[in-house]
């Protein structure tokens, strides 16, 4: 993926996502094509392909730029959140993030925003380990998941006590 500095390459790039994302919510993920893509967003496969290795490569792009969640951003004093904390900023996530989150449950890609926390998790103060990152990861992008097409009408108080209960055991108890 393409990340310099060069205004028109930059200015492609968010063409080429925001023409994909268009794209995605007309339409199956598997069966958007690049060349759809670039007719799309009035660029030629060379660019597409000097800019983004691929589909997935797009959401991984708009993952990081507008739909990420940074654990370290819920805790302004050290950068390790409290389980309250990483609670509470998931749900508010979660619920702003709700439309586009829904977009890659319905096209079975949830794992490319698995990918995307796990490397923001990986790369933090926040875990000890890459097994707890990919713990931590795999359990709040499930929870988004299913809160996106079973839970969609509870509210960021109930969203937040679920993820807390999960995450700090009291749920087996």
């Amino acid at each position: 993926m393409y990340q310099g500095f060069n205004k028109t390459a930059l200015s492609s790039q968010q063409s080429i996502a925001k023409s994909f994302i268009i794209l995605l919510k007309e339409k199956e993920y598997s069966k958007i094509s690049i060349s759809e893509i670039c007719s799309r967003a009035s660029v030629s496969r060379q660019t597409f392909y000097s800019l983004f290795e691929s589909k997935e490569n797009i959401i991984a792009f708009e993952l990081k730029k507008k739909y990420s969640f940074d654990p370290a951003s819920e805790c302004k004093c050290c950068g390790v959140p409290t389980l309250e904390q990483l609670s509470e900023g998931y749900a508010e996530y979660i619920i702003e993030k709700g439309d586009f989150i829904k977009l890659l449950v319905d096209n079975r890609i949830t794992y490319l925003m698995h990918e995307s926390l796990y490397e923001c998790l990986a790369e933090s103060a926040f875990t000890d380990s890459p097994v707890t990152a990919d713990f931590i990861a795999g359990g709040l992008t499930t929870i988004a998941k299913h809160f996106c097409t079973d839970y969609c009408g509870i509210d960021r108080s109930h969203l937040k006590g679920i993820i807390y209960r999960l995450f700090s055991g009291a749920y087996f108890q």
